[in-house]
């Protein structure tokens, strides 16, 4: 079997799309019939490997060149540069009959070992507010190196490969969709409703938040919809899921708070944090609806996890959501409070326990032909770079 290596940070919970990303394609990867290819994860020595957890049984292989700071990442480091290779890392991955490289920068293109790269989004080409000069100036030149140096590059929507294109129009050969689909892992039994209320300390029917809290998620506009709400008397619950720490703008959340404070809805916009998986896949299940009003997706992982439980959800008009297509989508201006204090209300005053449990139902029926698809396209884009690559 092809051995495919991926690296990945574990050391801390600030990205948890990132997370949840590699946990859906490894988990779809692992479940392909007779499949060519098989994962192997490197990772640094002062990972926290409970932070895979709910990931597929894969080998997972440790090494201090992942560590930052330590003697041999800044050995590595300093010689990658001089060389414009990295030739430590990839005499560990020959060390460990690694065939090719994925979701990753390039080792160098004196590296015998091909790279797929993977650009997220071009969020900071539409969004530049929401960064710093230097980092914009840092995305531009990672993914540039990236489009130039990887043997192929991985986008998630069709919108993102058109935004690639824009960015750098000879790279667009080189560059496929594949569209993830979320899945829940190995995951069995999570909780119930009674256990969630006595353990978030709420009770009846809630809508549910599931983004981190960065700037381009947009909560805000769930605030002001709630405070409509509230004016009118019509009394809703959001619970919001999610990192509250935005490295762009540390104090995002503490001013969203006091947002939440002054308008009045504390009650009613209830901020869990950072919540074990099983608890958080349970709360999506048993939400009358997910809310993303985010500005901006590459791919969006809470839609994604909408359509594989059959969940409704409300969700901004962006071009990538409408790319997701969910079949229980309610659209609304992203900027326009009113329109989604009205879609809110109409969702939560017609919601029917039975319809609800219709549409899982039949989202269990599809996920697994869904799942294979999303598994098969990614490990057909491997064997193709594999075969370019001899």
């Amino acid at each position: 079997m092809i051995r495919v290596g991926f690296i990945i940070s574990l050391t801390n919970q600030s990205w948890l799309g990132g997370l949840n990303y590699f946990r859906n394609l490894l988990s779809a990867i692992h479940s392909l019939p007779d499949r060519k290819i098989e994962p192997v994860i490197f990772t640094g020595c002062q990972a926290d490997l409970t932070l895979s957890k709910g990931f597929p049984p894969i080998e997972i292989i440790q090494t201090p060149l992942l560590d930052r700071k330590h003697p041999q990442w800044l050995l590595r480091k300093s010689w990658a540069k001089l060389l414009s290779h990295d030739l430590f890392l990839e005499k560990l991955f020959l060390k460990q009959h690694i065939t090719l490289l994925s979701h990753s920068i390039s080792l160098g293109k004196q590296a015998k070992i091909p790279t797929i790269g993977w650009i997220p989004d071009f969020q900071h080409t539409y969004l530049p507010e929401f960064f710093s000069k230097k980092e914009i100036h840092s995305r531009n030149r990672q993914f540039r190196n990236m489009l130039h140096s990887c043997s192929y590059i991985i986008v998630s929507s069709k919108a993102a490969k058109q935004d690639l294109i824009k960015f750098d129009s000879s790279s667009g050969f080189k560059a496929s969709v594949l569209q993830f689909v979320s899945d829940f892992g190995t995951l069995t039994n999570p909780p119930n409703l009674d256990y969630l209320e006595k353990s978030y300390k709420f009770q009846g029917l809630y809508f549910h938040l599931p983004n981190q809290f960065w700037a381009h998620k947009n909560h805000r506009v769930v605030i002001e919809a709630l405070k409509i709400l509230k004016a009118r008397n019509q009394k809703v619950l959001v619970l919001v899921t999610g990192n509250t720490k935005d490295y762009r703008q540390l104090n995002y959340f503490p001013s969203l708070m006091k947002y939440a404070e002054e308008s009045d809805v504390l009650d009613c916009f209830r901020v869990l944090g950072i919540i074990p998986y099983s608890d958080l896949v349970a709360l999506m299940t048993n939400s009358i609806s997910l809310i993303n009003p985010s500005l901006f997706e590459g791919w969006s992982t809470t839609v994604e996890e909408a359509k594989s439980l059959g969940k409704q959800i409300i969700l901004s008009d962006i071009a990538v959501h409408r790319e997701q297509a969910p079949e229980r989508g309610e659209f609304f201006d992203p900027r326009n409070a009113e329109s989604l204090a009205e879609i809110m209300w109409k969702v939560w005053s017609s919601w029917d326990m039975d319809t609800d449990r219709q549409f899982m139902h039949k989202a269990r029926e599809t996920l697994l032909k869904r799942k294979l698809e999303f598994a098969k396209n990614y490990q057909d884009i491997v064997m193709s770079v594999i075969s370019q690559a001899n």
